[in-house]
């Protein structure tokens, strides 16, 4: 009869409703830690073989003008393009481990665990990171792709428009949360030291 009683507590339903959420976001975040790179790949490998529609080239590269033909573009070119890219995948996706962590944890009932902290505090630093990060590719990419394109040839393209002023400041919230997590958690571990 108490299993029975426990099980209908109202303290219990939030904590079923995190848990499910939790275990929910650590397989989505397992799915973009994997589709993240495959998809980069196969995009640029397409882009390697000519067989990358040229509409799905300019949404991919972010060229609305319509600047950039891949069928002027060299295959080195290309893969420096992809090399270029996937080291900024790669330092997403290892933030989002961080995340995943985090969610796993949380799956577990162990939301302020060292290691579910640490996980998102991960996530939060890589997330700030990739603001520049993405500056800089973009800057990159804008002399990869056009070297060898006519009329637009070596051409350097650096911008930091309202959406990346956005990314910034959801970047620099996500590491305030992580540090009040952190002193939340020394607080906490300080506290239990004592008992």
């Amino acid at each position: 009869m108490s299993s029975s009683l426990q099980k209908d507590r109202p303290g219990r339903q939030p904590a079923k409703r995190i848990h499910a959420l939790a275990q929910f976001l650590a397989v989505a975040t397992t799915i973009a830690m994997v589709l993240l790179p495959l998809l980069t790949a196969l995009v640029w490998g397409a882009a390697l073989l000519g067989t990358l529609p040229q509409w799905l080239a300019m949404e991919h590269i972010g060229d609305a003008a319509g600047t950039i033909d891949l069928t002027t573009t060299s295959p080195w070119a290309k893969l420096l393009a992809l090399t270029t890219e996937m080291i900024g995948i790669l330092i997403l996706v290892y933030g989002l481990a961080g995340l995943r962590r985090t969610f796993v944890e949380s799956a577990r009932g162990q939301w302020f665990s060292a290691a579910s902290i640490n996980g998102f505090r991960r996530f939060a630093w890589v997330t700030l990171a990739m603001v520049f990060v993405d500056i800089l590719q973009q800057s990159a990419m804008s002399v990869i792709m056009s070297v060898g394109t006519p009329g637009v040839q070596n051409q350097l393209s650096i911008g930091f428009g309202s959406l990346d002023l956005a990314k910034l400041f959801t970047a620099l919230l996500f590491v305030f949360v992580a540090q009040v997590f952190a002193a939340g958690k020394a607080i906490d571990d300080e506290n239990a030291a004592f008992i």
